[in-house]
């Protein structure tokens, strides 16, 4: 199964960057989105609490350049298109329940949460939430902590949950990794409200 899900995140990976490609190249559309219903209740659970073009809050130069130094392959461009397959990923493994697939994108904690958010859910034959639209997404922090880079990454998309509508979501994640490790995956340690 982990052979699996790196599989599909090294093809979300090219895709994100013909994609990316094709946005610098054409440019991004502007004009105003139009309002969509208010957020219904239900949402994901919470963990207790670059390249030029990527989208990078100015909070997180100085950490970015941190983990750059730590991990030389680390390109934040990258990264950001991993993060965006990672929250599709999660998203959608937490709305089937499908805690296999949870298990090699978490860490422990967050993966608890998410076992007890999705057992809660089932047992109230409740279903999961569906991204009908991700708006944004930008690195939002960075640094490390000893061995341990850390990324925050701000989400904002637009999740349907059955009957109650549409809500929009506006989270941010927390992905990490020890620099020295071999593996090459990030995990999801931590999401909060935005």
């Amino acid at each position: 199964m982990q052979q699996d899900t790196i599989q599909i995140l090294v093809l979300a990976f090219i895709a994100g960057i013909v994609l990316f490609r094709l946005y610098t190249t054409l440019g991004k559309r502007t004009g105003e989105e139009a309002q969509e219903p208010a957020p219904a209740q239900g949402e994901m659970p919470r963990a207790p609490a670059h390249t030029p073009a990527a989208p990078l809050a100015s909070a997180g130069v100085a950490g970015i350049a941190a983990v750059e130094r730590a991990d030389p392959n680390f390109e934040p461009g990258y990264f950001l298109q991993g993060a965006r397959a990672a929250y599709d990923l999660i998203v959608g493994a937490f709305a089937k329940g499908d805690r296999e697939a949870l298990r090699g994108l978490l860490t422990p904690r967050v993966y608890e949460s998410y076992v007890a958010a999705i057992e809660a859910r089932e047992a109230q034959g409740g279903v999961g939430p569906e991204i009908v639209r991700l708006k944004s997404v930008e690195i939002a922090d960075a640094g490390m902590n000893g061995d341990t880079a850390q990324v925050v990454v701000k989400f904002e998309a637009e999740l349907a949950e059955g009957a109650t509508g549409v809500r929009d979501a506006r989270e941010r994640w927390t992905f990490e990794r020890n620099v020295r490790s071999s593996d090459p995956n990030w995990l999801l340690s931590r999401v909060q409200a935005a």
